[in-house]
């Protein structure tokens, strides 16, 4: 999981789409937190903000993270640099202000972001 900003539940990765439930099994099921799996509910697509055109939103069971995302400068902020990334960053409001005060916190004592992540040394704050 890449942030710890709530209580983590347990969603649907793929979805059919207009209020249709997708299958429940455990290779359509990842781990997300509350907020986000709310606000993602049954959409599997959202406007690219820099586009304005649709674009899927990220599946952790078939796209990779790095691929779709950056950590800003500040390693704080989640930057989307496919129109994928850009459009499930908006979606799903990943840099609301708890996130980021929750971000803040953990990389003060170390724990955030993963090691593995990229950050890009040239995003702004």
């Amino acid at each position: 999981m890449r942030t710890s900003a709530g209580s983590t539940c347990v969603s649907r990765s793929t979805t059919c789409g207009h209020g249709l439930r997708a299958e429940t099994t455990p290779d359509n099921l990842a781990l997300a937190c509350f907020h986000c799996n709310r606000r993602k509910s049954d959409r599997g697509s959202a406007m690219d903000p820099e586009s304005g055109e649709s674009a899927p939103l990220f599946d952790p069971r078939q796209d990779r993270w790095a691929q779709h995302f950056r950590w800003a400068s500040d390693r704080i902020r989640l930057v989307g640099v496919t129109p994928t990334g850009r459009a499930t960053v908006e979606a799903l409001q990943m840099n609301r202000e708890r996130t980021l005060q929750v971000r803040e916190a953990d990389l003060a004592i170390g724990r955030h972001p993963p090691p593995s992540d990229p950050v890009d040394t040239l995003t702004p704050r």
